[in-house]
């Protein structure tokens, strides 16, 4: 980005988006997929699509009131609030609602540290109350673990908590689980892919790999989800499986996190784990290690084996991370 702009600002959109210092990933914009309120974003749904819900500028498109609706009262538009009049002496909280699996837990976190654990319906929805809360920028986040006990990416929103009111934060919206029946196989043998999203959901599974193939599975009554891949049409080599879920083209999630699976009848030479230290631990200073490597053909840090040191191992040591 040049010098003195690896500052990691606020970014009002994909275009304007900045790199944060030492320019390994970019700073918060409209359209990375992250709820940011205290931006003044009401949405971010991932995109820059201006035919849906939410716009370009991350905010909402309401549709059309009825004729003759009556008036939500006179609250100025604070990002995450609940439009109306709010009585001076009501508690400061929050309500947070979305989607995860049905008939499953979500943990959540504040500022990184669990404080809570609710239970989901059998459309998969929960909702998160909580009280006595100090005003001002939080971060929560949401892990769901399945029946099968497999967990998802944490889902994350920043947001204003606002004084004596009721902030409400909606659609957040957990990507799917996801397993495999082997992470190697020899070409022509079937490769199952699962986990549980949202009932009736159709699944999107990317496989990023020099093909960048794209299949889609559809999720039963009880959210579990299956795939059989005819490895035979894949390419040999680390293939970095991930799943993203949409039940309307308002109620869809980002991709979650990766597993990896080697396509091949061996596992080349020198293939490492992202434990580059050998401590036991994916923490840190294998971080660092790997940044160092960063764009080069180094195979001790190419975990997928496509030549360079990119984001797809990145996102292979995220993965295995122990902290």
């Amino acid at each position: 980005m040049g010098a003195g702009n690896n500052i990691g600002s606020y970014g009002s959109s994909t275009a304007q988006r900045v790199c944060a210092p030492g320019c390994n990933s970019y700073g918060p914009y409209c359209g990375d997929g992250i709820l940011q309120a205290r931006f003044g974003e009401q949405c971010d749904d991932g995109n820059s699509d201006n035919n849906d819900l939410c716009d370009t500028s991350c905010h909402t498109i309401p549709p059309a009131p009825p004729p003759g609706a009556p008036s939500r009262g006179s609250t100025p538009d604070i990002p995450g609030a609940i439009p109306g009049v709010v009585s001076a002496d009501l508690q400061t909280r929050v309500v947070l609602k979305g989607k995860a699996f049905p008939l499953s837990s979500v943990k959540i976190l504040r500022d990184g540290a669990p404080v809570d654990v609710v239970r989901t319906d059998a459309n998969a929805d929960f909702i998160y109350t909580s009280g006595q809360l100090t005003p001002g920028t939080a971060t929560f986040g949401f892990v769901g673990t399945d029946r099968a006990n497999a967990q998802s990416f944490t889902t994350s929103v920043v947001f204003e908590i606002v004084q004596s009111a009721v902030t409400t934060v909606e659609n957040i919206f957990l990507p799917p689980t996801i397993s495999v029946s082997s992470t190697h196989v020899t070409p022509g043998d079937p490769l199952t892919i699962s986990g549980f999203t949202v009932p009736r959901a159709t699944v999107t599974i990317d496989l990023q790999d020099s093909s960048k193939a794209t299949l889609s599975a559809k999720a039963d009554d009880t959210g579990a989800w299956a795939l059989q891949v005819d490895t035979a049409s894949l390419a040999t080599g680390f293939h970095a499986i991930k799943a993203a879920f949409m039940l309307t083209p308002f109620i869809k999630s980002g991709f979650g996190k990766a597993v990896n699976v080697y396509i091949g009848r061996d596992i080349p030479s020198g293939a490492s784990s992202p434990d580059l230290n050998g401590d036991g631990k994916v923490n840190l200073i294998d971080f660092s290690i790997f940044l160092i490597s960063w764009n080069t053909s180094d195979v001790r840090t190419d975990f997928n084996h496509d030549g360079t040191t990119n984001l797809a191992d990145f996102s292979i040591m995220l993965f295995d991370w122990t902290g």
